[in-house]
């Protein structure tokens, strides 16, 4: 399986310092309605019940429809804040035990219950979420965000993407009509793209993707990122063979790449 029976269309991108921001399209049908995703969603977050694990969370959609949950997406709260591992479709009155790494390497202490705020942990921290050795890898890439972003009594995400806010590269930017996602370059190079199901599912993200492409792009040289790479970069996404890996809640997940690695959720 590939993507290319579904077709990319990249616009013209916007830059800021570091950042070139692309406005993507795309032919697919959109599922409208067809999932929540937002931090209005009706889904519960909360430590293990009378023993809470770094690397686990119980989560219950609370709704009657399903939940998409995004790989990355901060657990804020809790013993300590957490960041998901995987993109899943939470099934509706379901508790769910979820795999999530700690993004605030300093505290364990604090109630059980968390908040979802759709917010993202950069790009940079992605990879190494699920990997078996990845906590450390996560702890050691939140403590360089120090260098732009200031000191944190906890080694705090969180921290750093809210003194990053001030410094936004990107205030200003919203969505296009029917945009359906966005690809960023950073100092010359495409790093990612993400689609949505919906243009509202994008927009409901909007901010947080922003952010967290703020945080990984700050102190890189400011160099624009040329539409030629965007869209060769958006076309090998495209042609990426595809494998099913494993469910994904509701859905099932797929993969595929190389140089560019290609994550989905049908």
């Amino acid at each position: 399986m590939t993507l290319s029976t579904t077709r990319l269309h990249v616009g013209q991108g916007t830059t800021r310092g570091p950042l070139t921001v692309f406005p993507v399209w795309t032919d697919a049908p959109s599922l409208g309605s067809a999932h929540l995703t937002g931090s209005d969603a009706p889904v519960d977050v909360a430590e293990r019940s009378g023993s809470p694990a770094v690397n686990q969370l119980v989560v219950t959609n609370r709704g009657d429809r399903p939940v998409l949950l995004l790989a990355g997406e901060l657990l804020e709260g809790g013993m300590q804040h957490r960041a998901l591992t995987a993109t899943t479709l939470l099934a509706p009155d379901t508790p769910t035990v979820l795999p999530v790494v700690c993004v605030e390497q300093g505290r364990w202490h604090g109630g059980g219950a968390h908040r979802r705020r759709s917010r993202r942990a950069p790009l940079s921290l992605l990879p190494h979420l699920e990997r078996a050795d990845g906590q450390h890898e996560v702890w050691r890439r939140v403590s360089r965000f120090s260098v732009v972003a200031g000191p944190s009594a906890t080694e705090s995400l969180l921290d750093r993407l809210d003194a990053t806010g001030a410094r936004s590269l990107t205030s200003g930017l919203r969505p296009l009509s029917d945009q359906r996602g966005l690809l960023v370059g950073i100092a010359g190079r495409p790093a990612w793209l993400e689609v949505f199901g919906s243009g509202r599912a994008l927009a409901e993200h909007w901010a947080g993707l922003l952010d967290a492409a703020t945080l990984d792009a700050l102190g890189r040289p400011a160099v624009r990122t040329p539409a030629a790479l965007a869209r060769a970069f958006a076309e090998r996404v495209e042609t990426t063979p595809l494998t099913s890996t494993r469910s994904a809640g509701l859905g099932a997940r797929e993969q595929g790449g190389g140089r560019v690695r290609v994550d989905a959720v049908r």
